[in-house]
């Protein structure tokens, strides 16, 4: 290892610093452009080359101070250093940097929709048990151990509150040594919580997790393996109230640990700007519907939507939404893996707009069939910049126009960042 000073010259797409000296790159966390730092050097099974902050000589220009005393440890956030304009400066560049790589065109990007501090309104806490007490929070950068959470900017108030307690309810429930991963989700009704854990739950787990439940007036609490297989529904344990939430006007009972968008005020400019671009379409394929924060709207329009997911539990709540909500005749659903068996041409024929959400990797094989359709109207929600002009470059090549992208910052100071985009067919 070797100790050295060096000046940190951009940040690249992770947030690490990125610094130029003895003939390459050397990448440090927790850094910002125009910072001297000393640095201890290591190198990864890779080749890169990292640097530890020994101290920071001189802080440059973007240096701004954390919000967040866990920073630098917790690993549920990777830039708070930056000031406000460097920071979305730097998280604007990271989806040009990805348009850049595919030869897309920039000026199509609009200005960053900005995030909010205290908006998150789903988790997923790691806990192990200790001897002497349950450890509660997320996994420290590039570890398995767990960061003991005692503040964070980040979640919504209610979500945070309930941490102290539900420490003390895995004091009760785990084994020393023991783990688990716990999922909050703030619904329009309250907190719906499933447990990820080994074991069974017996007699006295259910009545603990009532009296749980009860005293913190917690809407649902479900239970799963910790090792569950893809797709296995988690066991509601304790129901108090139906879990709901509100998709544009339409209110939907949601299945336990289900998949929402990360904030509410991000969902509603997603949707605001899906509903813009589906306005007038009488037929529309949603792909990737998950509960129908997207379908239900669009189906209150006019359109008739046909719902496609893999997860039934989501279609299922999205049914009864329809159902509830007189919109039951208007919306065809499908459980479906898109990855091995997309929509294929026949499929697509007669289809005014598509709207996909896939998860991180993208929609490949899906995007691939698309680019060969008539289809006059792609919407394309994405969290990956880099899956996403992946697939846009094949829509471009099929003959598709980018005509917008609105970059939106749901994932407050990490590097994600949804985006949502619409293509034309030429």
């Amino acid at each position: 290892m070797t100790d050295i000073e060096i000046t940190i010259k951009a940040l690249g797409a992770k947030g690490d610093g990125v610094a130029e000296a003895h003939g390459g790159a050397i990448f440090v966390p927790f850094t910002a452009a125009g910072d001297l730092v000393n640095v201890r050097l290591s190198k990864s099974k890779d080749g890169t080359r990292r640097g530890k902050i020994l101290s920071i000589t001189e802080p440059g220009p973007d240096r701004y101070p954390a919000a967040c005393t866990h920073f630098t440890q917790c690993g549920g956030c990777s830039v708070q250093q930056l000031t406000p304009m460097a920071y979305q400066a730097w998280k604007r560049d990271i989806i040009c940097q990805a348009f850049e790589r595919q030869n897309l065109d920039v000026s199509v990007i609009a200005d960053l929709v900005a995030g909010a501090a205290g908006s998150r309104r789903r988790a997923r806490f790691s806990a192990r048990r200790l001897a002497g007490g349950t450890i509660l929070g997320f996994l420290e950068m590039g570890s398995h151990r767990v960061v003991e959470l005692n503040e964070c900017p980040v979640l919504h108030s209610d979500i945070f509150s309930i941490v102290p307690s539900l420490r003390e309810l895995m004091d009760g429930l785990l084994d020393v040594r023991g783990t688990a991963e716990i999922a909050v989700t703030r619904a329009d009704s309250g907190l719906d919580i499933t447990l990820l854990m080994t074991g069974e739950t017996d007699l006295k787990v259910r009545e603990n997790l009532a009296i749980f439940a009860e005293t913190n007036d917690v809407a649902r609490i479900s239970w799963k393996p910790l090792q569950s297989k893809a797709g296995e529904s988690a066991e509601p344990i304790v129901a108090r109230r139906a879990v709901a939430m509100k998709f544009g006007d339409v209110q939907t009972e949601i299945p336990p640990d289900a998949f929402i968008q990360s904030t509410s005020w991000g969902e509603q400019a997603l949707r605001e700007h899906v509903v813009t671009a589906v306005k007038g379409a009488a037929k529309v394929v949603e792909l990737f519907a998950g509960c129908g924060a997207f379908t239900l709207p669009i189906a209150q329009l006019g359109s008739h939507v046909f719902a496609v997911d893999m997860a039934q539990d989501h279609l299922g709540a999205l049914s009864r939404a329809a159902r509830s909500n007189g919109l039951g005749e208007r919306i065809i659903v499908e459980a479906r893996n898109l990855d091995r068996r997309p929509l294929v041409g026949p499929e697509l024929e007669d289809v005014d707009v598509v709207v996909l959400d896939p998860p991180r990797a993208g929609a490949s094989s899906q995007v691939g069939l698309l680019a060969q359709s008539p289809v006059p109207i792609i919407v394309y929600v994405s969290c990956n910049p880099q899956s996403f002009t992946r697939d846009a470059r094949k829509l471009i090549d099929g003959g598709y126009l980018l005509e917008s992208v609105v970059p939106i910052d749901q994932f407050l100071w990490s590097p994600h960042v949804e985006l949502v985009s619409v293509f034309r067919r030429q």
